[in-house]
Formats: structure tokens, C-alpha cells, sequence
């Protein structure tokens, strides 16, 4: 079966700093994860990657991480429906993994782990994701 799955921006953004990509494609490989991007999930990174205060983990620029999730996710074209996010702006994180039948929508974000989800979706921090799909780190 496999993990399908909604990173937030959050996520991928932390795994970026710390220089662990690699594990994003250990979980493609190894625990057979798929993962999802929308229009308004690579907007968000593509602004956020982008903030000054993250350039000193940038040097070179964003670009090859902007593509990297290009690489190792599907594009999912999403309707705007969902709107029980106490912060409307990551309504889109639900869109996706809804219209995209994901299991798993994982966050660093306490407003997005707060919304109460259907128990086809399964709304997990990274630590609790990694459990749940058998990482041991």
C-alpha cells in the first residue's frame, strides 16, 4: 500500500535546512511514500524558501530545492472547498490531501494538527509520521 501523503511547507522547509533531502528520498524508497504538491503548496514554498532570514541556509539560492519537490512529489490540481482551518491560508493543505485520497497530512503547524479531520486522513507531526510508517531514527 502505498503512503500517500501532503507535506507542509514546514516540513519540507525544515528538512531543506538541516541538509537531510536525502531522507525525503529514503522514504520514497524505502517505505513506499508518495507525495502530493499543489499550485498553492509550491507558491507557499517558493515564498517562504525565499524570506531573508533564510538566505544564510541558501547560499547558492532556493532552486534546486524548488525542484527537488517537483522531482519527488505528483501534481495534484486541487478546488478550493475546504474551510475549517482556523488560519485560512492553509485551507489548501486539506484540499490536497482530500481531492488527492492521501492518508497523511503532516505538519509542524499546531493551528493545521488542530483541525479536526475525517478518519480516512490521518493529521500526524513529522516524529509521529515517521512511527507510523516504520522509520526508527
Amino acid at each position: 500500500m502505498k503512503n500517500k501523503t501532503v507535506f507542509d511547507v514546514n516540513i519540507w522547509l525544515s528538512y531543506f535546512i538541516f541538509g537531510k533531502s536525502e531522507k525525503i528520498i529514503d522514504m520514497i524508497e524505502n517505505n513506499n511514500v508518495f507525495f502530493y504538491r499543489s499550485a498553492e503548496l509550491m507558491s507557499e514554498l517558493i515564498e517562504v524558501i525565499n524570506r531573508p532570514k533564510f538566505s544564510k541556509y541558501f547560499p547558492n539560492g532556493t532552486k534546486e530545492y524548488i525542484s527537488l519537490v517537483e522531482e519527488l512529489t505528483e501534481f495534484f490540481f486541487t478546488k478550493a472547498i475546504f474551510d475549517q482551518c482556523s488560519d485560512p491560508k492553509d485551507n489548501y493543505l486539506f484540499d490536497l490531501a482530500y481531492q488527492s485520497h492521501s492518508n497523511f497530512l503532516v505538519s509542524g503547524d499546531k493551528k493545521v494538527l488542530a483541525v479536526p479531520v475525517k478518519q480516512s486522513l490521518k493529521l500526524l507531526t513529522l516524529s509521529a509520521f515517521k512511527i507510523t510508517i516504520g522509520i526508527r531514527e
